[in-house]
């Protein structure tokens, strides 16, 4: 905290002492004055830029400072789901937050509202994890589900969603964009109500396929199946896949998944700045955070409570 405090003090020490030695040389009182005042607002102004600056590069602390840097609605705090049964279904409890925060129609609904974009701003902050732990919440309330693997650099959905990567089907969401093959006849079972539309063989440039008109028709054939579709994008910041994704095709909400203690403030505010105008976008922190031992007590109490 002291260091961080060090370099505005010191500009703005170095300017109230220009305006002091402009008041010592000064023939007028008033030329005094506005000495030192000049030097007080070049201090301030330099020690302000100072401290945002080395604020841009801090990382997030919590989904309330995320909501402020980002301008976005804040919805659900989603912490690892490992780490023993409690916190597993303290994980679970989360991602039913977010599916009641997002307010999604129900399967007779009609149009992009159904769909759901997750996505975050660096890798490695937990948009995966995310995107299967609302597919998974969203099944177990009754609605069908179709999963999207449709970070086409780095897929990892399936793993997320507990399937055995070495058995990955070839076939996916490349095939059905290139090939035309019917989206239905690429799906996987994964549990009762939710299917995943995998990957597959990885394309030589991934933008230049999700920009194009065939993604309309997937989309459109997924819709036509009474699903709510989850999809796993790439993240915004490193390369332009889900940009292309959002700005040629309708969705209705994105979910922006942002990691507490890795991302930086600066990453999360461009992240959300890239978001499309007209989408219902909503953040989400994931990572570890202090939860009151209350709300622990809470759902270990409550899972031994008798059934009435």
């Amino acid at each position: 905290m002291l260091r961080r405090l060090l370099v505005p003090s010191a500009v703005a020490l170095l300017a109230a002492a220009l305006g002091a030695a402009g008041w010592l040389l000064a023939d007028a009182w008033w030329g005094a004055a506005a000495g030192v005042a000049a030097g007080l607002v070049v201090g301030s102004a330099g020690a302000w830029v100072v401290a945002r600056a080395r604020g841009d590069r801090r990382a997030l602390r919590d989904g309330a400072q995320a909501a402020r840097l980002t301008g976005l609605r804040f919805v659900a705090h989603l912490p690892p789901p490992t780490g023993g049964d409690l916190r597993r279904r303290r994980a679970e409890e989360s991602h039913r937050m977010l599916r009641a925060a997002l307010g999604l129609p129900g399967p007779t609904a009609s149009g992009p509202e159904r769909t759901v974009v997750v996505t975050s701003s660096a890798p490695g902050e937990g948009k995966t994890t995310t995107a299967a732990g609302l597919a998974r919440a969203l099944a177990r309330s009754g609605r069908p589900v179709v999963a999207v693997e449709a970070d086409l650099r780095r897929p990892a959905l399936g793993r997320a969603l507990g399937l055995d990567p070495a058995r990955s089907p070839a076939t996916g969401l490349a095939t059905a964009i290139v090939d035309a093959v019917p989206v239905v006849d690429l799906l996987v079972e994964v549990e009762p109500g939710l299917r995943l539309l995998p990957a597959g063989d990885l394309p030589p440039s991934a933008p230049e396929l999700l920009s194009g008109p065939d993604v309309v028709r997937v989309l459109s054939e997924l819709a036509a199946l009474g699903v709510t579709i989850v999809v796993d994008t790439a993240p915004l910041l490193p390369v332009a896949d889900t940009r292309e994704l959002l700005a040629g095709h309708a969705v209705g909400h994105v979910v922006l998944v942002v990691r507490s203690g890795a991302v930086r403030r600066a990453e999360a505010r461009v992240a959300a700045a890239l978001l499309p105008e007209g989408v219902d976008a909503v953040i989400a922190l994931a990572g570890r955070g202090s939860t009151p031992r209350a709300y622990d007590r809470y759902l270990r109490d409550s899972s031994s409570a008798p059934r009435r």
